[in-house]
């Protein structure tokens, strides 16, 4: 059955804000697009790390680069920067919104840029090493989101937006509802992949709540992936407005990457007081998965590209929000890095991990003396 979107003047479409145009079929998509985005980042890069010499740090590096090319394309056709001038670009422009708040929020991950950076960092025992992969990548997807602007604007008509503009929308919708039925089936060859063994070294361990085999560990990550990408944008679009109302810089996206980036470091946490929680596919689906659609790495390079357009102190603005993403990126690297020092202990020396041992000993030690209270 095809979808009819209402006819607008032609001006109001291209500089939408929302989805005037959904209805409930168009919602699969906000399941779909993360659905895929897990498929390629967790059944497809993982088996390309397996059979290669590849590391997760390059593979992540490159999904976030990426990643924040796309955004920069998607972000012209939903802002109306880009206009479309036949039925593929329309379609460009009707998926964009969900492209960047679902697809492109779960393929890329700002709090997976952490923790790779912490696990570069011990393995090469250099902390400077680690931060050096913050930076790069920040300001690799500076330029990539800047690339993916420009592509998007060669590919769009310099003609006036017309009314005729709707004879693509007919088609846009097809092509879509093509790519839909694309996309379930990519979905069906991942866990048929799986089934026959592709990615079957990724799980061995116990079972804590639910079976580890790579069928439950993709659905659960699917399921994760969708609430967080969901979540992220909620935080960022609707919770932090209310309560940080005016401010020159993207405060939802900051505050989104700290909070779920400070959350992405759970399942090391909790492997610190034990160390079997490392095989639970829920706990590791939250902290992988959910954190990593949840932080928004693709919406803060782009948020950069904005600020530095801006007439006036455009540099100055995009200077001091990549700095201060930087600045917490630093600190959550650094929690992650002494975990990592505390979990492996014999690859780095003795001082290391002092900070965060010292922190658990003291949480140790209220709980013996709630223990005690309640005992007594």
């Amino acid at each position: 059955m095809m979808i009819a979107i209402p006819v607008l003047d032609g001006h109001a479409k291209y500089t939408k804000k929302s989805h005037i145009y959904r209805t409930p079929a168009q919602r699969i998509w906000v399941v779909l697009l993360p659905a895929a985005a897990t498929c390629t980042t967790d059944v497809w890069f993982q088996t390309a790390i397996l059979s290669s010499a590849i590391g997760y740090d390059f593979v992540l590096a490159i999904a976030n680069v990426s990643g924040a090319f796309l955004d920069g394309f998607f972000a012209e056709w939903e802002s109306g920067g880009a206009v479309p001038n036949g039925s593929i670009t329309e379609a460009f422009h009707l998926i964009s919104e969900d492209m960047r708040a679902s697809f492109l929020s779960t393929y890329t991950s700002w709090a997976g840029m952490v923790g790779v950076a912490a696990s570069v960092a011990h393995s090469r025992s250099s902390f400077l090493i680690g931060l050096g992969y913050i930076i790069v990548s920040i300001l690799c997807a500076f330029v990539a989101v800047q690339l993916g602007s420009d592509f998007a604007k060669y590919l769009a008509s310099s003609a006036p937006i017309t009314h005729t503009s709707y004879q693509f929308a007919k088609k846009a919708h097809t092509l879509l509802h093509q790519f839909m039925m694309l996309l379930i089936l990519y979905i069906m060859v991942s866990y048929i992949f799986l089934n026959k063994g592709g990615t079957q070294d990724l799980i061995e361990g116990k079972q804590l709540l639910i079976a580890s085999t790579p069928w439950n560990q993709l659905s659960l990550s699917i399921i994760f992936a969708v609430l967080g990408a969901y979540a992220g944008n909620k935080v960022a679009d609707d919770i932090t407005p209310k309560f940080i109302e005016s401010s020159v810089l993207p405060m939802g996206t900051l505050i989104c990457n700290a909070f779920f980036g400070l959350l992405g470091l759970s399942l090391n946490c909790m492997r610190l007081s034990d160390e079997s929680w490392e095989d639970s596919l829920v706990l590791r689906a939250f902290a992988l998965n959910f954190c990593g659609a949840a932080s928004l790495f693709a919406r803060h390079a782009s948020d950069n590209r904005n600020l530095y357009g801006k007439n006036k102190d455009g540099l100055r603005l995009a200077g001091i929000n990549i700095t201060a993403n930087i600045l917490f990126a630093t600190l959550l690297y650094w929690v992650a890095l002494e975990m990592e020092i505390l979990l492996n202990p014999e690859a780095t020396n003795k001082k290391s991990g002092r900070v965060v041992r010292k922190l658990l000993k003291i949480l140790e030690r209220q709980r013996e003396g709630q223990n005690a209270l309640t005992a007594g």
